[in-house]
């Protein structure tokens, strides 16, 4: 995605995994602290670590969930450039094997030799084609 709708996306999907990480302990730290100050015996600190507890469990659920959606999001936006049933862009040199076999299968056909991967001279430890003329 790109634009302001982009970025706003992933901010926010950038801000939703951090609060869905760090939440849940916030809100365990809270329990405990609240089960800490009622072994004390102060029911009303207990209280409200179990209500402020109660309200990051909350967030956490509607973090989890946004970052859900705005997943879904920026995932169907990678993939609005391509059209349906065009094929993925490969990394250099990382062809899919059907290409490969494809290539090769030309070759043994006697079809003119195209330039392909690793074939071009200097390619860094590959075999390199050699004129049987040249000396």
């Amino acid at each position: 995605m790109r634009g302001p709708m982009g970025d706003f996306v992933r901010r926010a999907l950038s801000w939703g995994i951090v609060s869905s990480l760090l939440l849940p302990i916030l809100a365990l730290v809270v329990i405990g602290l609240g089960a800490l100050l009622s072994a004390l015996g102060d029911a009303l600190g207990a209280r409200f670590c179990g209500r402020v507890a109660l309200l990051a469990a909350v967030i956490w659920l509607l973090a989890v969930v946004a970052t859900a959606v705005l997943a879904g999001i920026a995932a169907l936006a990678a993939e609005g450039g391509r059209r349906c049933g065009e094929p993925g862009r490969h990394r250099l040199r990382k062809g899919p094997r059907r290409h490969r076999r494809r290539r090769l299968r030309e070759r043994m056909e006697g079809e003119p030799q195209q330039e392909v991967w690793g074939d071009r001279p200097g390619d860094g430890g590959r075999s390199q084609r050699r004129d049987p003329g040249a000396g």
